[in-house]
């Protein structure tokens, strides 16, 4: 309960009780705090808070404040504002009592040698009250500062003790948790070094509870070089640290807070372990990567700890990753990502990792934080995984990263990317679905090719163009891709006006399909892919243009007048051989439909990536004289068009043929009963 006051003459004295009540009527409990207003100030004492705070006794359910004022003389006055009476806000988990964390009532709850403590004014940690804790030297020497109580912990458990403090000269001070025993007796000591001066900084240290620990309390030794030397504790606390279930990375690895685990770095930085706080990172402190030299391009940082790890099993690799702009606010380009390696058991490099790509972002802000993960199953003859980040740092602006909140845990893949050179298909299986309420109304899903360029995919009945978002797993069936190329895919949630939200997936590149005979092409319908075949090229293409430029005589000149026009597209014929009778049904019905078709074929034939043709004049011959052999000869004019628009209408995988076909489906009804929507069955069969 703090209290501000203002006195009309200086030299008084005021005493706050708090003064707890059973329902049964008298007091059963109080705690002073006096504080004396300035002898030199009159007016609004905003540095004399008063604060009093003290555990309800058993039985209390009424509590009152009292204010006592000493020193006035007749017709002098005290005027008394923003006072208010509550229940202390404690952190998750926290073992210590407010009394002891923040010294409002006092420094009673601390012991000290060499030294003494008192209770001073002011504050190092906003919302932890008014007051905090001063220890000053009494000589050069060490000066040992611990909570007066116990607290109870369990053996193999971690704590993390952190305070705020402050130094009136620059003084080094072992800050840890001490372990005792069941019958009080110390085991060891978890502690760190620090070096405190006069700014204002919070100190971290985490620890194991060990085998037979019981019980624990906060050390805060100084090494005092002469007497009179102060420093100073607020906010104290010792908790279980809040980390991500499951993580398999230990605390210091996760959030850096007391010592800087062993990193690897490549292209050029050094790695530190420094001050950061931000609503995004964990404690107080994080990793910090400096760039020998600033717009050197891609630097790798790499945990060396190798983590144990199950074959067949689906991990998740994440950090929080921040950027330091020192030309803020110039918008600059930031890029990050994160890796995981696997290797046997030997500890040699089995298989690397093949990296979501760069998550890039054009932003001015001095301060920046990516949040990035990705998911990978653990192969097949591995034993250990490797976790690490990239960052580029391409922009000369960039001078340092920051990364925190690293972890290494069991997960459900965030996608699935299969390539099946028999339909000639890539599968995206997105199985993140965001949350209800997150206003991701929308999604966008595009393939990216190796030459930059960036293709809307087509989903049933429509393309992935801001499209309406399932909220439901998506699988999305790529037959355009270009065969024997590599490409990846973005996935992006946004709102009904194209406001990015929640996280974006940008998924590793893949191995497009290839055709095994490459004196075969496909012919694709780009809207329904159930008419997809290949058939065998007689010969490669060659192709005409024609001209759209036109020659007009003049009457007495000697030249003529030539007038422009863009030359056409390119035209060919293209023969192709069919020696399956299903596969021949199957061409004819592509061109029955009369829609845009896809020529896709492996290097040799003069088709280079995508060939999107409309289809003239047709003609089929036996390829026997007398028609008794299978084989047919199709002649066909092509003319090439840009790819069209639109969504797809079923799947290659999944026709009615299959489904007619499937043991599973007896009737309709069991067709029904299996399957919720038309989408579902046009995906699963």
């Amino acid at each position: 309960m703090p209290i501000r006051v203002n006195v009309a003459t200086a030299g008084k004295t005021f005493m706050v009780r708090m003064l707890f009540y059973a329902d049964a009527g008298g007091n059963i409990g109080y705690v002073d705090s006096t504080v004396n207003a300035s002898a030199t100030l009159t007016g609004w004492q905003s540095a004399n808070y008063v604060s009093v705070s003290m555990a309800a006794p058993a039985g209390a359910t009424q509590v009152r404040a009292v204010l006592t004022v000493t020193g006035l003389a007749a017709g002098e006055y005290v005027n008394v504002d923003d006072v208010y009476l509550g229940a202390v806000a404690a952190r998750p988990g926290e073992l210590l009592d407010f009394e002891t964390s923040s010294g409002e009532s006092g420094a009673g709850r601390w012991t000290i040698s060499n030294g003494m403590l008192a209770r001073v004014g002011g504050w190092l940690s906003a919302g932890a009250g008014f007051h905090c804790i001063a220890a000053t030297s009494a000589a050069a020497g060490q000066v040992p500062v611990l909570t007066a109580n116990m607290y109870p912990v369990t053996a193999g458990r971690q704590y993390i003790a952190s305070a705020a403090t402050q130094a009136s000269v620059a003084v080094n001070v072992a800050f840890g948790i001490e372990w005792y025993s069941a019958s009080n007796t110390w085991l060891s000591t978890s502690a760190f070094t620090h070096t405190l001066d006069a700014t204002l900084r919070r100190i971290v240290t985490s620890g194991i509870a060990p085998e037979g620990a019981a019980k624990a309390r906060v050390l805060v030794r100084g090494d005092a070089t002469a007497a009179g030397q102060i420093f100073y504790l607020d906010d104290v606390s010792l908790l279980p640290p809040a980390v991500i279930a499951g993580n398999l990375l230990t605390y210091e690895e996760y959030s850096t807070e007391s010592t800087l685990p062993a990193w690897t770095i490549e292209g050029g930085g050094t790695a530190e372990r420094a001050y950061l706080v931000s609503g995004l990172t964990e404690g107080f402190y994080a990793l910090k990567l400096t760039p020998e030299e600033r717009g050197s391009g891609i630097i790798t940082a790499r945990l060396d700890r190798l983590v144990p790890v199950t074959p067949g099993t689906t991990y998740q690799v994440g950090a929080v990753l921040f950027r330091h702009n020192t030309g803020a606010p110039d918008v600059i380009n930031s890029a990050t990502r994160v890796i995981l390696d696997w290797y046997d058991a030997d500890g040699n490099l089995f298989q690397p990792d093949n990296p979501d790509q760069f998550f890039p972002v054009d932003q001015g802000a001095e301060w920046y934080a990516m949040t990035v993960s990705e998911t990978r199953k653990c192969p097949v003859g591995a034993t250990f995984a490797r976790v690490g980040f990239q960052v580029d740092t391409a922009s000369p602006l960039v001078d340092a990263w920051y990364a925190d909140v690293m972890y290494l845990r069991e997960a459900t893949s965030e996608y699935d990317l299969v390539a099946d050179n028999a339909t000639g298909c890539v599968t995206l299986t997105v199985n993140y679905v965001p949350p209800n309420g997150s206003n991701a109304s929308n999604v966008t899903i595009q393939r990216m090719d190796e030459d930059g360029k960036a293709y809307s995919m087509r989903a049933y009945g429509r393309t992935w163009d801001l499209a309406p978002n399932p909220y439901s797993v998506m699988v999305i069936e790529d037959y355009e891709a270009p065969l024997g190329t590599r490409v990846w895919y973005s996935v992006q949630w946004s709102s009904n006006t194209g406001a990015t939200r929640g996280p974006r997936i940008y998924t590793q590149t893949v191995n497009t399909p290839i055709l095994a005979d490459p004196d075969y092409v496909w012919f694709k319908s780009p809207g329904i892919p159930a008419l997809n075949t290949t058939v065998m090229m007689e010969a490669p293409l060659r192709w005409s243009r024609a001209a759209r430029s036109a020659r007009y005589d003049v009457v007495g000149r000697k030249n003529p007048v030539h007038i422009t026009g863009q030359r056409a597209g390119r035209t060919s014929s293209i023969s192709v051989l069919v020696w399956d009778p299903e596969v021949n049904a199957m061409f004819d019905s592509l061109l029955d439909a009369g829609t845009t078709a896809l020529i896709q074929a492996m290097p040799g034939f003069g088709i280079d990536g995508n060939l999107y043709v409309s289809v003239g004049d047709v003609e089929v011959e036996p390829l026997s004289p007398d028609a008794r052999e299978k084989g047919w000869r199709w002649a066909l004019d092509i003319t090439e068009v840009d790819r069209p628009d639109g969504g797809l209408q079923g799947s290659s995988g999944s026709t009615w043929q299959s489904i007619l076909d499937s043991p599973a489906y007896g009737t309709w009804e069991d067709l029904f009963r299996a399957h919720e929507t038309w989408t579902t069955v046009l995906t699963k069969g």
